[in-house]
């Protein structure tokens, strides 16, 4: 009896946890040379800080070591392209996880998707060499002073008087002395999110939220934090709602490089697709691989079949 409890207790101290194999597993990636020839063609003297970085993200969430670990690097590859940090707490860029349907099999899949956040579009603008000045941000009640609907300029400088929420502001100032500025209340953000976000698409047995539930949610995200477990605009809506003013602003006004323009262009082209669309090219054939300047948002890649799977 005491020799069969010693024995499994040194299994207990010698063999590895399901989720510690998995760890193991992508670190061997990591370490292959397939994987240090990437990063080092992408990022030079700064990959294995990459590396070190990538290896903190996967150890830390779970939703990403259900994915095939392959996939993980792979949609890490493209932050890593366009040179961005993949930590949550910087908003550059994320890895985050989807269901994705396969019609073959009849199964969610776990698929990894790299999400530029709105901080990623601040610093690819940034790097154009054209802006002086770029921020984008919320706006709160008691802040908005007054809005030019001839010249689109909004005072913001007043002082907030509650956490309510009341709009989204994105604004840039060029070297040449040009500025833009685009403001979009709380009431346009969710009607934009329920025509163009494929998370609130109308589907069978799915009911998109309100106008009024928006409002609510993104209140409660903006007073309590993001919503754990939950991705895109159901994850972190605010975050989602100043990416889109942002973008909308860049597209429009903005001095873009190639890489820029590219970036956009994808953003806002999948942004129009219907959920048909996207369903059949993206899940009924092979994902194709996007280099770093096409990038899929978070809005558009967790477009489900209408029976199926919903994001992780």
């Amino acid at each position: 009896m005491a020799e069969n409890q010693l024995q499994v207790q040194g299994q207990n101290t010698t063999a590895l946890s399901a989720q510690q194999q998995r760890v193991m597993g992508f670190k061997n990636i990591l370490d292959g040379s397939f994987a240090k020839a990437q990063l080092e063609q992408v990022l030079k003297e700064n990959a294995g800080s990459f590396a070190v970085s990538l290896m903190e993200v996967y150890t830390n969430d779970k939703q990403l070591q259900a994915c095939d670990p392959k996939a993980v690097f792979q949609e890490a590859v493209k932050a890593a392209s366009l040179k961005l940090p993949l930590n949550k707490q910087l908003g550059y860029g994320y890895l985050v996880v989807y269901n994705n349907w396969d019609k073959v099999n009849r199964v969610a899949v776990p698929t990894p998707t790299f999400v530029l956040g709105y901080r990623g579009y601040i610093q690819l603008a940034q790097r154009t060499g054209f802006y002086k000045n770029i921020n984008a941000g919320v706006v709160y009640e008691g802040e908005l002073r007054s809005k030019d609907k001839l010249t689109g300029a909004i005072d913001i400088s007043g002082e907030a008087i509650s956490d309510k929420v009341i709009g989204y502001f994105a604004y840039f100032e060029l070297l040449n002395g040009c500025t833009h500025t685009l403001y979009m209340t709380t009431e346009q953000m969710a009607n934009f999110a329920l025509k163009y976000a494929a998370t609130y698409k109308p589907r069978k047995n799915y009911t998109p939220p309100t106008i009024g539930q928006l409002l609510e949610m993104a209140q409660s995200q903006a007073s309590n934090g993001p919503t754990q477990g939950k991705v895109g605009w159901d994850g972190d809506y605010n975050a989602m709602a100043t990416k889109t003013v942002l973008r909308h602003l860049l597209s429009k006004w903005g001095l873009l490089s190639i890489e820029m323009m590219n970036a956009l262009d994808a953003d806002e082209r999948i942004d129009n697709y219907s959920a048909e669309v996207i369903r059949d090219e993206d899940n009924a054939n092979d994902k194709p691989t996007y280099n770093a300047t096409q990038i899929l948002d978070a809005e558009v890649v967790e477009t489900k079949p209408e029976d199926e799977a919903a994001p992780i």
